[in-house]
């Protein structure tokens, strides 16, 4: 009998704030290159704190890189069995009865509901609302920015029938319907993260109510039949099941191979973080994380920094420095802490562990001898300390030592320096990860394991990457520069519940400069 000619894969879809991507997995997990379509874009950053989008035109970005990888799997001859999405956690946005836009697509990264974050954070109970919903009184969840817009667009508010998420609006152009799964409502700040639905008293602070938001549901509850414009469009994709829209940290996990407490993964790209996938009945919430889900039955612990890459271009482009690969090669071959500098790496807000969105960069330490290539280094070795933090409270709620910490990410991946940087500080060995597109690679592994697939897919270990192990007494360097890092932030900030100092005076933009996605908005 002949060997069939065409091959079956799946799509995975991967939103992210400075591009979308589409592109094909095999049956095996594996990365088809070939299928890859990447649209950059760039958000909108015209008022101070603003980090929004054009929702509409994010859906027809989407749409054009769904064009690209689906031409590519033609041209391959491979049939796509099913698709999956990861979408970046807490963007909201506003639609009325009809489902059109009544406000901007608001990301994490912005920062203009930051004076009703400390209005929050003086009258509310912090610690009894983080128990409950893993998030905190921040201006990248949901409350302070409901309670921004109620405050700003009063009109917007109240023509908006329902508030949703980019995943959301997005299944609702492709299907006309748009549950939410489990680990995108996790990341609202509005979800009880124990007990798997909408926290009342959160609702309560936000000022809505559970109507106002989408049907929950398990991720693995698939959509079919596009809608016929897209069916006509998409006429081979028009029947396959759509799995929900998930989170793209938690994937990133699954896609490096850390889908277990064994693992930790770590990622520096333009941002920060470090996270831990575990099954478990329920968590009591270590304060310093954040608790998401990726379902019904796993958690994803960790902490999320602002900083990572952003900090790294704005020494390059921000400061205009030129020879960027010589001042690159001048910080990675400097000794730990060599420098003479203390840094609160804070450029665009603090995250974790303590969530004060009025913090800001300082530098201290400053001398007439200083130079850029110190500077550098030690912002590098601020951001890996921010990791730390993050790494002792996750080993509050996770008891055994990992095996290893899987790094992900292009500032870790291309940097070796900053990759041995961080397992000096951890004391931990750290292992890069080969997968180069761990988000959307997770994202098709879930697909595939609901298809039946792979049926093993909890108990498969990370692909063998670069190993770094950590040395004992630049440990000891790391971790007391660390301390003095903390005596700074101490000096510096108050402690949590007391009225914070100022609001931000910028937000963090995006890296990219192709595609411009500056949203008209809703100027109501």
């Amino acid at each position: 009998m002949a060997k069939p000619t065409h091959k079956q894969g799946v799509l995975a879809l991967d939103i992210g704030t400075s591009s979308v991507r589409a592109l094909v997995y095999d049956l095996r997990g594996r990365m088809q290159p070939a299928t890859l379509s990447d649209v950059p874009y760039k958000v909108r950053t015209t008022e101070p704190g603003e980090v929004s989008s054009d929702p509409k035109e994010l859906v027809k970005l989407v749409a054009q890189s769904v064009d690209g990888a689906l031409h590519a799997a033609r041209k391959h001859k491979v049939d796509i069995l099913a698709a999956g999405v990861s979408c970046y956690w807490h963007s909201l946005m506003g639609v009325d009865r009809s489902g059109r836009p009544t406000t901007e697509l608001i990301t994490w990264a912005d920062t203009r509901s930051t004076a009703e974050t400390r209005l929050l954070r003086v009258r509310f109970d912090e610690r009894a609302y983080h128990a409950r919903t893993g998030c905190f009184f921040h201006a990248s969840y949901w409350p302070s920015k409901l309670r921004w817009l109620r405050a700003t667009r009063p009109a917007a508010v109240r023509r908006t029938a329902r508030w949703i998420s980019l995943g959301e609006y997005l299944y609702q152009q492709l299907f006309g319907e748009s549950p939410v799964s489990y680990s995108m409502a996790s990341g609202t700040g509005l979800f009880d993260v124990n007990r798997c639905q909408w926290d009342e008293e959160a609702l309560q602070l936000a000022g809505i109510e559970a109507t106002h938001l989408s049907r929950l549901s398990e991720w693995d509850q698939p959509l079919n039949s596009l809608r016929p414009a897209f069916a006509r469009r998409w006429s081979d994709l028009r029947e396959i099941p759509w799995y929900l829209p998930l989170g793209d940290g938690g994937l990133a996990n699954i896609g490096a191979g850390a889908g277990s407490p064994r693992w930790i993964c770590a990622t520096i790209g333009t941002s920060g973080a470090m996270r831990v996938v575990f099954e478990r009945e329920r968590v009591t919430v270590p304060w310093g994380t954040f608790v998401y889900r990726l379902d019904r039955r796993r958690f994803v612990l960790g902490g999320a920094l602002s900083e990572g890459g952003n900090v790294v271009r704005w020494f390059t482009d921000g400061l205009g420095l030129q020879h960027k690969k010589a001042l690159k090669q001048a910080a990675a071959a400097m000794p730990p802490d060599s420098h003479g500098l203390t840094i609160l790496p804070f450029w665009a807000g603090e995250r974790s562990p303590n969530w004060r969105g009025d913090a800001r960069a300082v530098i201290a330490g400053l001398s007439l001898g200083t130079q850029p290539a110190q500077m550098l280094r030690a912002a590098m070795e601020a951001i890996t300390y921010q990791l730390v933090t993050v790494a002792s409270a996750i080993q509050r709620v996770v008891v055994n030592r990992p095996d290893c910490v899987i790094a992900t990410g292009g500032q870790l991946i291309h940097s070796p320096a900053w990759t041995q940087m961080l397992a000096d500080a951890l004391n931990q060995r750290v292992m890069t990860s080969p997968e180069p597109e761990a988000s959307s690679r997770g994202a098709a592994l879930l697909v595939l394991h609901a298809l039946g697939k792979l049926p093993r897919l909890w108990s498969t270990t990370p692909a063998p990457g670069r190993i770094f192990k950590p040395r004992a007494q630049l440990h000891t360097t790391y971790e007391r520069a660390r301390r003095r890092q903390q005596d700074l932030y101490e000096l510096l900030f108050p402690p949590l519940g007391q009225a914070e100092h100022a609001a931000p005076s910028a937000a963090v933009g995006s890296r990219s400069r192709t595609k411009d996605l500056r949203s008209p908005a809703a100027r109501h």
